[in-house]
């Protein structure tokens, strides 16, 4: 039996402060004296003279106690010197048992990143599977390891762990690991996933997919408009790139963020090509008499509106406002407002009227999101077209985005073509579609 002095173990400062509860401290050192100390605490090789505590915080807290009171324990049924207890070094533990020493000392450290905490949570919770086979009992739940870990087994700190123990999988994706909190980092997470999801779901349908009187397309949109038939569609309502960067914002709307977090390319040489060439192809694929709605950014509305002048339409002189009450996004977060609205432009083709007199400024709160990062809601989508279109009309969305021209239109008895170059978000209309094949059919 080894033995140490306890004034000569020194605990981690950076180990996790622990509230230890005076009631159980004390049932536990009575449960000591009683039946004697079964598990010595471990303790890392002598450093300056002093031993460090790796696990057994509990007991040596114990024994320290009964110590200050002249209580003296046994181990293996041999007396303990008084002011002493039991140890064992890690250097001489099996592989097994010094990897769960080793864990439970990590996991109790207070300086531990996120990161390397779910990482020590996810090897501790396979060292724990692994036991429980050897010992041929049941497999322990995260329920299990978040009472062990934090002492507290209740809905909130079990999903805690059980965070940690998903997301350790994917902290080789940069993104992940880039995450500032583990809420950050799942959330980053399942919007992955969602993508992923979609993307197979696009993949296995292929590549033209119709329901009813709708269409969805999965190509480049630029190339598909070059080549579509002429005079088509009564309204073009759509929702492009808008040439300011979004591909680099993070989640509060600053650059540096989440890398990827919009699935599309947004920098201004981008935007400039998707101008021009819809600007010219947008007047050829429409009737007679079309009308146009295209979001946008303000700071480009001038040039925007020039070009569609250009290719012979006429531009409503000001941006239609989306005004959006709950919105979060803070282009400059500590230094500036949040970001509270967005601008449309209308075009007329020819002398089609409206069929309805509404406002310019159309205040909708956004829908739950389906992992589409500029996805507007379909509320916004039906207000505009309903301001356009009557039952049997062509709608067009050539940067459909989430798709939310379909239910609008599928509501106002208008035949949709969506147009979405992007696996992923094609599968998110896909399901859109699905939704809609489960409603009755609406007659012409």
């Amino acid at each position: 039996m080894k033995i140490q002095r306890i004034d000569c173990i020194s605990i981690p400062t950076n180990r996790q402060r622990k509230t230890f509860d005076e009631v159980k401290m004390r049932e536990f050192a009575a449960g000591i004296e009683k039946r004697g100390l079964l598990h010595p605490i471990i303790l890392r090789n002598p450093a300056a003279g002093q031993f460090i505590l790796v696990a057994g915080e509990r007991r040596l807290r114990a024994i320290g106690d009964l110590s200050d009171f002249g209580t003296s324990i046994t181990h293996d049924g041999e007396p303990v010197p008084l002011g002493h207890i039991p140890y064992t070094l890690l250097s001489d533990l099996s592989p097994l048992a010094a990897e769960e020493a080793e864990l439970e000392e990590n996991t109790h450290r207070e300086d531990l990143t996120w990161q390397e905490r779910s990482a020590a949570t996810a090897r501790l919770f396979e060292l724990r599977k692994a036991q429980a086979v050897t010992a041929n009992l049941p497999e322990p739940t995260t329920t299990d390891l978040s009472h062990e870990l934090r002492g507290e087994s209740d809905g909130y700190h079990s999903n805690a762990v059980r965070k940690e123990i998903i997301l350790a999988k994917h902290l080789a994706n940069p993104a992940i690991a880039a995450a500032k909190t583990v809420d950050e980092a799942f959330k980053i997470l399942k919007r992955a996933e969602e993508t992923e999801r979609n993307r197979a779901l696009g993949e296995s349908v292929g590549r033209t997919h119709s329901a009813n009187s709708h269409s969805v397309i999965n190509t480049d949109a630029l190339t598909w408009l070059k080549e579509a038939d002429a005079g088509q569609f009564d309204v073009i309502c759509t929702d492009p790139p808008y040439g300011v960067g979004a591909d680099e914002f993070s989640d509060s709307g600053t650059i540096g963020g989440v890398t990827g977090a919009h699935t599309y390319i947004d920098d201004y040489a981008t935007f400039n090509k998707i101008l021009s060439v819809c600007s010219t192809e947008f007047i050829r694929i429409t009737k007679p008499e079309a009308h146009l709605y295209w979001f946008c950014d303000f700071g480009h509305f001038p040039h925007i509106a020039a070009e569609f002048t250009a290719a012979g339409w006429w531009v409503f002189r000001t941006p239609l406002i989306w005004f959006k009450p709950n919105a979060p996004r803070a282009p400059w977060p500590q230094h500036g407002p949040q970001r509270k609205y967005e601008c449309c432009l209308f075009a007329v083709k020819g002398k089609k009227l409206v069929t309805k007199m509404a406002g310019d400024v159309l205040e909708h709160s956004p829908d739950s999101n389906l992992g589409h990062q500029a996805q507007k809601p379909v509320s916004l989508f039906t207000d505009l077209l309903s301001r356009s279109v009557r039952p049997g009309d062509a709608v067009l969305d050539p940067f459909a985005g989430s798709g939310p021209i379909l239910p609008a239109a599928h509501l106002l008895k208008c035949i949709a073509t969506a147009v979405e170059m992007n696996t992923g978000n094609y599968g998110i209309i896909l399901n859109r579609l699905k939704a809609l094949d489960a409603e009755p059919e609406l007659p012409l």
